[in-house]
Order: structure tokens, then C-alpha cells, then sequence
């Protein structure tokens, strides 16, 4: 049964000793109502309390709680949840993701790549792990790209527009035919990635964007909310390409890896989506990694500072070295030493991670020492059977891997 919201306006206002609270939550949370009318924060809190009631199948003592404390800006829900939460777009399945600050991922296939853009484009926050056991999963690059991006934005009438992209293929020569949805920009991307080592081709494709059904810039996002802003969009495609083609012959790097989730979070960013909200998660030996965003910034002879445009899209994420062994004293401080320098070097010991991210079978401190030895050792695994036989393997695998669900815990 839906649970009536009693309307309590003695939060109408914010408080005055937070003077940007009105501008931000204009700016970021109140969403457009009918003939342009925003949301107020009474508003706002109908929408998102009944949202999490209903969600939740939550008891009136228990919805009582979490009305009082939000009207009265004692503890809220995510931001995301305060932008989409109680909508109907979050009713539908395929938006459920949206909801979540924070996601992680496997950068082991192509389909990983399109599911970060997918899960940005809803607002998330996306992280990816791109240790070796996962992106030397990922096939070499075998086909070059030469890439001609075609029409004009909004150039096809609304009522004509194609929702889902298409791909066409003559020979070497590919159209894509880019949706105007996010699931058409997330297929054209993951299509463009494929092509490179699509083994149809014979090494070089002409390819093809066709970017006149995408809608322009200041268009409503129907369901979502917000306006469209694809004014990076063209430029996606002949970025992702340069990245590619000088791979050809060998599998990506890590790094590689990154600039092509990046560029893809470049064009996003400029949506007004969201801010940048990038994790990404490397293995603690990967030099290649770890400098990557060394001397980004840098002075030209009259001492101006401009920024290494081939690199330029790495701020769009944290980068962090994993660590499966605990750091010694010393690694430790050389990372500290690195953040302070840069505000990059950030460093993770899985295995306070993982511990952390199965509390329901560590339990208490001396259990946690005790696992956190074994895990040290490599034996992560064997201290979990012995202490759990009933726990089928793929479910220790995935525990296993939870440091992916906590890159926080450096």
C-alpha cells in the first residue's frame, strides 16, 4: 500500500550558514516540472521519500524516520537518488543502475567498455579494474580505422530520428548510423571498439559516423531530465580511433584502456550528466600505470602551462595501484609523497578491502588478522573454504574480487 507523505514545510528554506545550498540544489537536484517550473525541496523530498517507501516496502515507523531526518537536513540519500528517485524512468529495468553512485567493473571484453558508458550516461560513478588477469582478456587490435564523421546534429526531424543506432556493412567500408538515445550513443562506441578487431575485415575500414538523427544541444532528455549537449560527440569517435590504430598488432594497455573509457567520459561530462566520478584500478607492478598522469601539466618556453592534449582526458578519473600484498613503509610513503606533488598515486591494500567487503564471514577482529595473513600469503581463497566448505566457487571468486566494490579503502 502507498504510504500518503505528510506535507511538513517548516524546511522550506536553507539554512543561511550554507550559502551555495540554494544554486546547488537548483543546479543539480531540482528537477523540471511542467511549463518549466523546477521543483522546490518540499517537492523533492515527496518525490524521492515515496520513491525509497515504496522501494523499500518500508513500515510507517521506519518511513517516519527517514522523513523527519531529510526534510529537516539531517541525513539525505545519495545524490543520484535525489535526482532520479520516485521518477518513472526509474521504474523501468533497464534504468535501475541508475540509482547507484558508484559502480565497478572488469575491463575484460568489449561489452565492459560499453557497459561504463551505458552506466555514465545514467550518472554514475564508474570504476574499472584493468589488472592484467582482466585486459589480457581483451583481443589484439588487428584492423586500423579511418574514420569520416557525416551529417549535421538534429539535421533529421524529430518524428524521423532513428532511436537505436545502425551499423552497415559494405565491404570494408562501415556506416554507423548513431540513435539519438543513450543507448544508441553506447552501441556506436562499443560498435566503433569492435571494429577493431572485428576479424571480417582485412585490416583497414572506412568507417563511417552518421551523427544527423542525434538530437542538438539544449533538447530535452525525456525521462531522464536535463537537456542534450553532444558537442564532444563528434569528436568520440576520431579519438577512440587514434587510440586503437596505434595498437594495431598487440593487445591495449592499461593505459590505453583508460584514455578509451576517458574519452567516452569526456563527451558525457560536457552532457551536463553529471561531474567526472572515474575510478580506476591498477596492478600495483604497472609502471606504465602508475606514471601515467606524470608531468600532464607542463611549461612551454615563455611559461605558459598547457596540458598534454593526448593525456588531457585521464583527469576525467583516479587512478589507484592495487596492491595484494600489504605495501611496505616505503611504498607507502613514496605514494603519499605522490599525491602530495600530484594528487595522484593513490594506493589500495586488497586485502583490507576484500575483509572489509565480506564482513558477514569475518566477523570479528581476530578472524579479520587471521584472513588478512592468509590473504598476504595468496591463500585468500583456501582460509575462505576451510572456513566456509559450504560457499560454491563462483561466489568465492566474486568475493574475491569485491576490492573492486571498494577502492576507497587506501
Amino acid at each position: 500500500m502507498v504510504r500518503e507523505l505528510k506535507q511538513k514545510r517548516q524546511s522550506a528554506k536553507f539554512p543561511e550558514t550554507a550559502p551555495a545550498a540554494n544554486p546547488v540544489f537548483f543546479r543539480t537536484y531540482s528537477r523540471r516540472k511542467e511549463a518549466g517550473v523546477r521543483e522546490n525541496w518540499e517537492q523533492v523530498c515527496d518525490r524521492t521519500l515515496q520513491g525509497l517507501i515504496t522501494l523499500g516496502k518500508l513500515l510507517p515507523h521506519e518511513a517516519d524516520i527517514l522523513e523527519r531526518m531529510q526534510r529537516n537536513l539531517k541525513a539525505l540519500p545519495s545524490g543520484r537518488w535525489l535526482w532520479v528517485g520516485g521518477t518513472n524512468w526509474l521504474k523501468e529495468q533497464r534504468n535501475f543502475s541508475g540509482a547507484y553512485n558508484c559502480t565497478s567493473t572488469n575491463l575484460q571484453d568489449w561489452n565492459a567498455f560499453g557497459l561504463m558508458m551505458d552506466l555514465a550516461m545514467m550518472g554514475c560513478g564508474t570504476g574499472a579494474v584493468l589488472e592484467p588477469q582482466y585486459i589480457n582478456q581483451l583481443p589484439p587490435i588487428r584492423n586500423r580505422l579511418h574514420i569520416t564523421v557525416r551529417g549535421e546534429l538534429g539535421s533529421i526531424p524529430r518524428d524521423e530520428r532513428r532511436e537505436k543506432t545502425e551499423v552497415k556493412v559494405e565491404g570494408n567500408l562501415v556506416t554507423l548510423f548513431v540513435g539519438d538515445s543513450r543507448q544508441g550513443w553506447v552501441k556506436s562506441y562499443q560498435s566503433l571498439l569492435e571494429l577493431s578487431t572485428d576479424e571480417r575485415f582485412s585490416g583497414e575500414i572506412q568507417v563511417i559516423v552518421d551523427i544527423s538523427d542525434v538530437r542538438q544541444a539544449g533538447e530535452p532528455l525525456n525521462g531522464f531530465g536535463g537537456v542534450a549537449n553532444p558537442v564532444k560527440l563528434p569528436e568520440l569517435y576520431e579519438r577512440c580511433a587514434s587510440i586503437l590504430n596505434k595498437a594495431v598488432g598487440r593487445q591495449l594497455n592499461s593505459v590505453e584502456c583508460c584514455l578509451l573509457i576517458d574519452q567516452a567520459a569526456v563527451t558525457i561530462v560536457a552532457g551536463n550528466i553529471r561531474r567526472s566520478a572515474g575510478m580506476r584500478q591498477g596492478s600495483s607492478d604497472d609502471n606504465l600505470f602508475a606514471d601515467a598522469k606524470a608531468n600532464l601539466w607542463q611549461q612551454d618556453e615563455n611559461g605558459n602551462w598547457r596540458i598534454d592534449p593526448e593525456r588531457d582526458a585521464l583527469r576525467m578519473a583516479n587512478h589507484t595501484r592495487v596492491f595484494h600484498q600489504k605495501p611496505t613503509l616505503e611504498e607507502c610513503i613514496d605514494a603519499v609523497r605522490k599525491q602530495y606533488y600530484s594528487g595522484e598515486g593513490a594506493i589500495q591494500w586488497a586485502g583490507e578491502a576484500v575483509a572489509r567487503a565480506n564482513c558477514d564471514l569475518i566477523r570479528n577482529y581476530e578472524q579479520k588478522v587471521d584472513f588478512l595473513k592468509a590473504y598476504a600469503l595468496g591463500k585468500a581463497k583456501d582460509w575462505l573454504q576451510e572456513h566456509y566448505p559450504q560457499i560454491p566457487e563462483i561466489e568465492l571468486e566474486h568475493r574475491l574480487a569485491r576490492y573492486g566494490l571498494n577502492p576507497c579503502g587506501k
